[in-house]
Formats: structure tokens, C-alpha cells, sequence
């Protein structure tokens, strides 16, 4: 029984887990390890920058994916290995573009 208790533990904190929010849920790449945590990642470093909002836009190869008011959320097809190009674009800037689905800023990926 202390065998268990002790490999149970080990098992327990080698896991490397990442707590996500709902909103951070429709940011999961297809990836099936760590790597699904890649975008979230992402755009917590450029939150803590300033250079994004709490739910940024996401177009993955001129298709908007994801933003705070869209209804029908699909899961991201791609995965980490997937992305040749990442960019942000801030509030200020795609706001114009794209209007108020864009207020916490934008995320353009390219997989081509």
C-alpha cells in the first residue's frame, strides 16, 4: 500500500497540467500533448504585454475562427507543427478592419 501511495504521487506530480478558462477552451490546437496548450500560451504572453485582449480574434488562413460573440464554435483543426506564420495584430489596428468581432485584438495564423 505505501508503494502505491509513493508511485501514485510520483505519477501525480510529473503531470504537467495547465488550468484554462472557458474562453481558453476554443484556443486548443488538435495536437494530442502539450503542444495543444500552444496558442493559449501564446496569447497569455501577449496579454501580459498588452498586446491583446481577454478573447482575441482568430483567423487561421483568412477564415475567422473564433471571437468573443461568435455563437458556433468548431474546434481548431491544426496543430503546433501545423502553423508557418503567427502574428498579432492589436485592437487599435484590426478594429478597422474588422470591426467590433475584433476589440480584444487579432490572431492571424497561416498554415500554407
Amino acid at each position: 500500500m505505501k508503494q502505491f501511495i509513493v508511485l501514485s504521487l510520483i505519477i501525480f506530480s510529473s503531470c504537467s497540467t495547465i488550468s484554462i478558462t472557458n474562453t481558453e477552451q476554443n484556443y486548443i490546437l488538435k495536437d494530442e500533448n502539450k503542444s495543444k496548450f500552444y496558442l493559449i500560451e501564446f496569447i497569455r504572453k501577449a496579454q501580459s504585454e498588452n498586446k491583446l485582449g481577454e478573447t482575441p480574434m482568430l483567423i487561421i488562413d483568412g477564415e475567422p475562427t473564433f471571437y468573443y460573440n461568435k455563437e458556433n464554435v468548431k474546434k481548431i483543426q491544426i496543430k503546433k507543427s501545423d502553423i508557418k506564420m503567427i502574428e498579432i495584430v492589436e485592437s487599435k489596428d484590426c478594429v478597422k478592419l474588422f470591426g467590433a468581432a475584433c476589440k480584444y485584438g487579432l490572431i492571424r495564423i497561416k498554415t500554407y
